[in-house]
């Protein structure tokens, strides 16, 4: 296995392991004058050059230069929808130009466009999208990243997108972690009762291709009782339940959530005061998704109150065709500084460890021994600058599981 020397970098960032809420999540910390021994796709050591030096020259470590740059753990993206054909740029002007979301739908736009799309396009060339989005996602720093079906709406396709998903898992380098939303919304000319049967029926055929079961939980789409009895019957599959909740409405979906004991709860742009607070009491990622609101013109999700009351805040993408076709989290962590009141360093926190623990992954997400050696090498000393700078790509080497990629 190879072996890497981060030599010297200005500033060793990382969250603290296992801080999950409260004030400890705007306090990462920052190491100066040391470097990093990585072996075997795990961190060894974090110590000054002279202590590391003997060890990586006995091992034949290859020295990376970090000198002048800012080291933080590689970047989580704990909600994408990553896997679709087609494009919403129509949809986009005409949104621009002032028609309202029903008129685009009613006009052969929205969900059902993306829908169409993918159901047409061969596995190989969905592979082909996807993987290209991916080498831009990585280049920008995400180094994991959950995946989402859910632009099939039928079995034939919703297992292409879960099959493109694992292929893709072993053929590239970012780690990919995937979840059935054949509850993403209802098929044009089936009544929801119906389709829902169609979703259950689906879950003995897609549990060996994704570790969790999502439902977009909203007013018009799924309701909360439909939620509690779908991922239900997908746990007893195998699948740990999600919840797309409170994007436009509070209608019930976070009782619902932790009833079902859910993983996480994602948009949550709709918060009241008493979910925030029966949320805080529970291990329950509180996901926002601030590229969204930005490019849909809704509300920001409260993170600030989230946060204060002790909730697990997590920051993703929610890249898609539809509500946000952008892939920077380092966007998103400034907008969330911006718009949702985080400190930086609660925004870091937010896509590295307090992500991996929305996807339920171990040793990932912290530069400390023992975790797996996923780390970016910034253009600048100070990782504070990432933000400030915003609207530029701000990583200039990407390391995942110790190999430079």
């Amino acid at each position: 296995m190879t072996s890497l020397l981060i030599s010297e970098p200005t500033q060793i960032v990382s969250p603290q392991p296992d801080v999950l809420r409260g004030p400890g999540l705007a306090a990462p910390t920052v190491r100066q004058g040391e470097s990093i021994l990585i072996e075997d796709g795990v961190i060894t050591a974090i110590a000054p050059l002279a202590e590391l030096a003997g060890r990586a020259g006995a091992i034949g470590a290859t020295v990376v230069d970090a000198a002048g740059r800012a080291v933080i753990p590689g970047l989580i993206d704990a909600h994408s929808h990553l896997v679709f054909a087609g494009n919403r740029v129509d949809d986009f002007a005409r949104r621009c130009a002032g028609a309202s979301y029903a008129e685009i739908a009613a006009g052969g736009g929205g969900i059902g466009l993306t829908v169409a799309a993918t159901r047409r396009a061969g596995r190989s060339e969905l592979k082909d999208l996807a993987r290209e989005r991916l080498e831009t996602a990585l280049r920008h720093g995400t180094t994991t990243m959950e995946v989402k079906s859910g632009y099939g709406l039928d079995l034939k396709t919703e297992m292409k997108m879960l099959e493109v998903i694992a292929e893709l898992n072993d053929e590239q380098p970012a780690d990919l972690v995937a979840t059935f939303l054949g509850a993403h919304a209802v098929p044009s000319g089936m009544a929801r009762a119906d389709y829902l049967r169609e979703v259950k029926g689906m879950l003995p055929d897609v549990a060996s291709l994704a570790r969790f079961c999502d439902i977009f939980c909203e007013t018009g789409y799924f309701t909360p009782a439909e939620a509690i009895d779908l991922l239900a019957i997908a746990r007893g599959h195998g699948l740990l339940p999600r919840m797309h909740a409170n994007q436009f409405t509070a209608c019930g979906c976070i009782a619902a959530a932790i009833e079902l004991g859910a993983v996480s709860v994602d948009h949550l742009e709709v918060l009241e005061f008493d979910e925030i607070a029966a949320l805080a009491a529970t291990d329950i990622a509180c996901v926002t998704l601030p590229g969204v609101s930005l490019f849909l013109e809704i509300p920001f999700a409260p993170a600030r109150a989230m946060i204060d009351a002790g909730c697990i805040p997590v920051i993703a993408s929610d890249f898609n065709p539809g509500s946000n076709p952008c892939q920077s989290l380092q966007l998103a962590q400034s907008l969330a500084c911006l718009r949702m009141g985080l400190a930086v360093g609660e925004a870091l926190t937010a896509v590295t460890v307090t992500a991996a623990h929305a996807l339920r992954l171990d040793k990932v997400g912290c530069l400390e021994p023992g975790w797996q050696a996923d780390l970016l090498l910034l253009d600048c000393p100070d990782y504070r600058e990432m933000l400030y700078k915003y609207g530029h790509n701000h990583v200039r080497t990407v390391i995942k599981k110790g190999r430079i990629v």
